[in-house]
Protein backbone atom coordinates (compact mmCIF):
# COMPACT_ATOMS: atom_id res chain seq x y z
CA UNK A 1 0.00 0.00 0.00
CA UNK A 2 2.97 2.46 0.87
CA UNK A 3 4.41 1.79 -2.52
CA UNK A 4 0.48 2.62 -4.17
CA UNK A 5 0.65 5.80 -2.26
CA UNK A 6 3.71 6.60 -3.14
CA UNK A 7 3.47 6.29 -7.22
CA UNK A 8 0.02 8.83 -6.39
CA UNK A 9 2.05 11.19 -5.18
CA UNK A 10 4.89 11.01 -7.69
CA UNK A 11 1.85 11.33 -10.48
CA UNK A 12 0.83 13.96 -8.70
CA UNK A 13 4.04 15.67 -9.43
CA UNK A 14 3.23 15.32 -12.78
CA UNK A 15 -0.70 15.19 -13.62
CA UNK A 16 -2.16 17.35 -10.24
CA UNK A 17 -5.44 15.67 -8.97
CA UNK A 18 -4.04 11.92 -9.33
CA UNK A 19 -3.61 12.00 -5.44
CA UNK A 20 -6.56 13.04 -5.00
CA UNK A 21 -9.13 11.48 -1.98
CA UNK A 22 -11.34 10.90 -4.95
CA UNK A 23 -9.07 9.19 -6.81
CA UNK A 24 -10.55 5.53 -7.52
CA UNK A 25 -7.95 2.75 -7.97
CA UNK A 26 -9.30 -0.54 -9.57
CA UNK A 27 -6.95 -3.24 -10.46
CA UNK A 28 -8.59 -6.59 -10.85
CA UNK A 29 -7.49 -7.98 -13.98
CA UNK A 30 -8.91 -11.68 -14.84
CA UNK A 31 -7.93 -13.73 -17.97
CA UNK A 32 -9.19 -17.09 -18.99
CA UNK A 33 -7.27 -18.42 -21.49
CA UNK A 34 -7.95 -21.90 -21.02
CA UNK A 35 -11.86 -21.07 -21.76
CA UNK A 36 -11.27 -21.11 -25.52
CA UNK A 37 -14.48 -21.18 -28.20
CA UNK A 38 -15.17 -23.75 -30.69
CA UNK A 39 -13.75 -21.10 -33.98
CA UNK A 40 -13.51 -21.86 -37.68
CA UNK A 41 -10.26 -20.36 -39.14
CA UNK A 42 -12.19 -17.13 -40.09
CA UNK A 43 -12.63 -16.85 -36.03
CA UNK A 44 -16.61 -17.47 -36.73
CA UNK A 45 -18.10 -18.88 -33.33
CA UNK A 46 -20.69 -22.68 -33.49
CA UNK A 47 -23.44 -20.34 -33.89
CA UNK A 48 -23.62 -18.45 -37.48
CA UNK A 49 -22.65 -15.54 -38.48
CA UNK A 50 -21.28 -14.60 -34.67
CA UNK A 51 -17.27 -14.08 -35.02
CA UNK A 52 -15.56 -13.61 -31.49
CA UNK A 53 -12.22 -11.98 -31.57
CA UNK A 54 -9.58 -11.05 -29.52
CA UNK A 55 -9.18 -12.35 -25.84
CA UNK A 56 -12.20 -12.84 -25.01
CA UNK A 57 -12.42 -15.69 -27.23
CA UNK A 58 -9.42 -17.14 -25.74
CA UNK A 59 -7.21 -17.68 -28.92
CA UNK A 60 -4.77 -14.34 -28.13
CA UNK A 61 -2.86 -12.85 -25.32
CA UNK A 62 -2.01 -9.72 -26.35
CA UNK A 63 -2.93 -6.37 -28.16
CA UNK A 64 -1.22 -7.29 -31.36
CA UNK A 65 -2.75 -10.91 -31.81
CA UNK A 66 -6.24 -9.71 -30.56
CA UNK A 67 -6.57 -7.04 -33.06
CA UNK A 68 -5.01 -9.54 -36.14
CA UNK A 69 -7.61 -12.06 -34.87
CA UNK A 70 -10.15 -9.15 -35.58
CA UNK A 71 -8.80 -8.63 -38.97
CA UNK A 72 -9.50 -11.82 -39.78
CA UNK A 73 -13.05 -11.91 -38.69
CA UNK A 74 -13.45 -8.90 -40.43
CA UNK A 75 -12.33 -10.23 -44.05
CA UNK A 76 -14.57 -12.84 -43.43
CA UNK A 77 -17.26 -10.49 -42.71
CA UNK A 78 -16.98 -8.60 -45.65
CA UNK A 79 -15.96 -11.49 -47.63
CA UNK A 80 -19.96 -12.77 -47.36
CA UNK A 81 -21.16 -9.26 -47.28
CA UNK A 82 -19.58 -9.11 -50.94
CA UNK A 83 -20.37 -12.39 -51.63
CA UNK A 84 -24.28 -11.80 -50.90
CA UNK A 85 -24.31 -8.71 -52.96
CA UNK A 86 -23.67 -10.35 -55.95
Amino acid sequence: MVNILEMLHAMDKVAPGVASRNTLLYGVEVKFYSNRLHLTPEMETEVENLFACGDGAGVTRGLIQASASGLVAARAILGRRSAEAS
